[in-house]
């Protein structure tokens, strides 16, 4: 699962850990309750806060604003000074109101023998479509389910949170009445949360120490004891040591202080050290991992960097998740990990679990699954909603799939992407907007991420909408960059095709990207830049001379040999030099029409630049 932020990837683990894990309610809010906005009149027509909000997040819902004219207000209109009409009605006040309840139901399928006599008692008969079927009537031959719900409530008088986990099947919440699932029988779930803290960890409830217990707690607990024996004596002969034993002699002595604070004088035979408590468990504490891994020697965990901390811990964690056909949820995987080792570790999730449930922020991970088992989380208007790919039978259609891994999954957490004609353009784009002045924000600001629609000889305007087609199906966005091609049917037809395909079209110019990068800049620019092109065996492609046929020539060059990004630098490390207007002009309208509030045409032209004036 990945996407946009907010959109709901660690709502879903956490939900699901919630029904599932024992120790997952500790961590209950009061912001998990969703609010919204009320009138205070009664009329409930303010805007409702988002569905699904960022409640396991912490985050409260926002108060909507409400407009002055806003229906059911009363006040009557007035005039200003100049005579025009003036609202002067207060705008209506709202307040938050909080939902009773707060519920997430799972149902469990394709349970093995030993989970269905676990669950014996609320298992019901299955669906084809993946619900517990409430049919009375319903086959005995049907496979088995159960439903377990997690509900979360709060007590206003007793200011409380109330949360339970029970089976659906023999309860009735509206009585409160609930048969609840027990802490014991939910532990024997195969279900597994992964948690990367920190690694190699000897207190209790550490992995290392999980795993310990585990294979063989009654040898760790000797182990602990021999530690324990050997540290208090080593301490004691700490502790005798003639030098210690003046010190503390030395501080015992100002003021007769061994003489107070005992019943009798206290020397340094009376002074011992240990660590915290003395018990085990407190020296446990105290243990940090130290590793040997090259020539710095014994270094600490922290001082070998964050991703050899973060693998160790990962793999603490898939160690404790080897249970046979597990449920493992993970939240942000990858965060702390570089990206072999994200995809690395992530495919053995998947491998060796029953079924896994990983949200993430990096593409390295979700590179581990197939297409079709990644669901894409975004955000429209405010409101939740979620995209997954359908398997892809149409041969055309395969073409563009290879695009999901060599374009769209770099897009994943972007809620737009603007689709290209092939690499060059987004080469000459996201050149041009990485070097605009800091006062106009980039691309990404606006949470446009620039794709090709193809690499070498699978790009192209053809391509488009196929790319297009499959990032609709993700939630993206789209736009699409093409070029202004010469009128005919076959330009036509794909013109059509492309804006089915997208929610906007910025057209360039006639002459495709070159001419773009061209239009608009003085000659003598021009012919500079052009002069620096022989660095790569080529003759000067203006030759000196400073006419628009030499402008001409010069594109149909930088096309041929590929050189766009070359040029771009050498008009960029010229004295005042100027940014491209036509790219400018275009990075401008994917600004404008990345706004999901756009209304405007979907396709835009944008026009030749001239060149400055006296030039």
């Amino acid at each position: 699962m990945a996407g946009v932020p907010r959109s709901g990837r660690t709502d879903l683990i956490t939900a699901l850990a919630r029904v599932l894990d024992p120790d997952a309610a500790r961590g209950a809010a009061l912001s998990d309750l969703h609010q919204r906005p009320v009138l205070l009149d009664g009329a409930d027509d303010a805007a409702p806060a988002e569905a699904g909000g960022d409640a396991v997040e912490g985050e409260a819902a926002a108060v909507a604003e409400v407009p002055a004219a806003a229906a059911g207000t009363e006040g009557a209109a007035g005039q200003d000074a100049s005579g025009d009409n003036v609202d002067t009605r207060e705008p209506p006040s709202a307040v938050l109101q909080r939902v009773e309840a707060a519920q997430v139901e799972v149902t469990l399928t394709d349970l093995d023998p030993d989970v269905q006599q676990l669950l014996d008692g609320a298992l019901e008969p299955l669906e084809d479509s993946g619900c517990a079927s409430e049919d009375p009537d319903a086959s005995a031959d049907a496979p088995l389910c159960a439903r377990l719900a997690y509900r979360l409530s709060y007590d206003e008088e007793a200011e409380t949170l109330e949360s339970v986990v029970y089976f659906p099947a023999r309860s009735n919440p509206a009585l409160g009445q609930y048969s609840r699932v027990p802490a014991a029988t939910r532990r024997m779930l195969p279900v597994i949360t992964l948690d990367a803290g920190q690694p190699l960890q000897l207190r209790a409830g550490a992995g290392l120490r999980r795993i310990l217990d585990e294979r063989d707690a009654k040898a760790g607990a000797a182990a602990f004891d021999a530690l324990a024996q050997a540290v208090a004596e080593a301490v004691a002969a700490l502790s005798a040591s003639p030098a210690v034993a003046e010190a503390v002699n030395a501080v015992l002595a100002i003021g007769g202080t061994g003489e107070r604070i005992g019943d009798t004088p206290v020397t340094a035979e009376q002074v011992g050290f240990r660590t915290e408590d003395g018990s085990v468990a407190a020296l446990l504490r105290t243990l940090r991992a130290a590793l040997h891994l090259d020539t710095g020697g014994m270094l600490g965990l922290a001082q070998h960097g964050s991703t050899v901390s973060a693998v160790l811990s990962m793999a603490e964690a898939m160690l404790l998740a080897t249970v046979p056909g597990a449920v493992v949820l993970a939240d942000d995987f990858g965060d702390q990990l570089d990206a072999p080792a994200t995809e690395h570790l992530a495919a053995l999730l998947r491998a060796r679990s029953g079924q896994v449930w990983l949200s993430t922020r990096r593409p390295e991970a979700a590179r581990a699954f197939e297409p079709t088992e990644v669901i894409r989380l975004v955000r429209h208007g405010g409101v939740r909603s979620h995209h997954q790919l359908t398997r892809i039978m149409d041969r055309k259609a395969l073409v563009a799939m290879r695009q999901w891994h060599t374009q769209l999954l770099a897009a994943l957490t972007a809620p737009t992407v603007a689709i290209a004609e092939g690499p060059h353009d987004v080469a000459v784009l996201s050149m041009v907007d990485r070097r605009r002045p800091p006062s106009s924000l980039p691309l990404s600001a606006h949470g446009i991420r620039l794709v090709a629609s193809g690499t070498g000889g699978e790009g192209g305007i053809s391509q488009i909408p196929r790319v297009a087609s499959l990032a609709r199906q993700l939630g993206f966005r789209v736009l699409a960059v093409i070029d202004r091609d010469k009128a005919s049917a076959q330009t036509t037809d794909e013109l059509t095709k492309i804006q089915a395909a997208c929610d906007a079209v910025v057209r360039l110019p006639p002459g495709a990207i070159e001419r773009a990068i061209a239009d608009g800049l003085p000659l003598e620019a021009l012919a500079d830049a052009s002069a620096t092109l022989t660095e790569y065996g080529i003759p000067d492609p203006m030759g000196g001379q400073l006419t628009e046929a030499a402008v001409t020539n010069l594109c149909k060059v930088i096309h041929k040999q590929g050189l766009h990004e070359q040029f771009l630098e050498a008009l960029y490390t010229e004295p005042n030099a100027l940014h491209p207007p036509v790219i400018s002009t275009t990075l401008a309208l994917l600004e404008l029409t990345a706004d999901p509030s756009y209304n405007g045409p979907q396709l835009i032209d944008v026009t030749a630049a001239s060149r400055p004036a006296g030039v």
